[in-house]
This record gives structure tokens, C-alpha cells and sequence, in this order.
């Protein structure tokens, strides 16, 4: 039987997890790896993640960060997930990353019904 973590512990897998959502990885992904790399449940695991995007908002949320500072951000994440795929032969994942950009920087299709 595994012991509990402390709070000491805890906080350090969350600020860990946080990195990786920061670097734009997919949240199933960092469960995954999170419950590998400590040894946890899945369970848990989703809730350190959960923790991680909850510490990333407020720290938006709390910063100085404005409007086009974070849409700058999101450019770059974008650009260099596209850059990745691409290298990786990921074509579904470079759609997706590309219909999001263009979503944000508004050249989205407008589909008539």
C-alpha cells in the first residue's frame, strides 16, 4: 500500500502537471503521465491535472496579461503544435491545430445553413 502524499508533494506534482499543460499536451495525455510517473490512480491522477488548469486560470486571471499578449501566446503554442505534427505525420492533429487558428484569428469558414 502506496502512503499518501503531502501537501508539499502534492503542490509539486500540480505545479509539474501545470508545466505540461502549459506546453500545450493534451489533458488525457497528462493524466496518463502523471499516474505513471508518481504511481497513482487515473483518478487521482485527473485531479492533480484538474488542479493544474486551476492554477494556470488564476494565474491569468491575476496577472497583467492582456488581450493581445495572450493571443500572441496562443499563436506561437499553435504554430509550433502545427510544426510538430507536421514533423510526426500527425495530419488530423495539424487540422485541428490549423481550424483553431483560424478560428482565433477570424478567417473561420462561415458555412451557411
Amino acid at each position: 500500500m502506496h502512503k499518501r502524499a503531502t501537501k508539499q508533494e502534492t503542490e509539486l506534482r500540480v505545479a509539474h502537471a501545470a508545466e505540461l499543460v502549459a506546453e500545450g499536451q493534451a489533458y488525457s495525455s497528462i493524466t496518463t503521465h502523471v499516474a505513471a510517473k508518481y504511481r497513482i490512480s487515473r483518478r487521482r491522477a485527473r485531479e492533480i491535472t484538474n488542479k493544474a488548469y486551476l492554477l494556470l486560470k488564476n494565474d491569468i486571471e491575476e496577472g497583467d496579461l492582456n488581450r493581445p499578449e495572450m493571443i500572441a501566446k496562443l499563436l506561437c503554442t499553435l504554430e509550433t503544435a502545427m510544426h510538430r505534427a507536421m514533423q510526426e505525420k500527425q495530419y488530423s492533429a495539424v487540422a485541428s491545430n490549423a481550424k483553431v487558428l483560424m478560428k482565433l484569428v477570424g478567417l473561420e469558414a462561415k458555412v451557411k445553413s
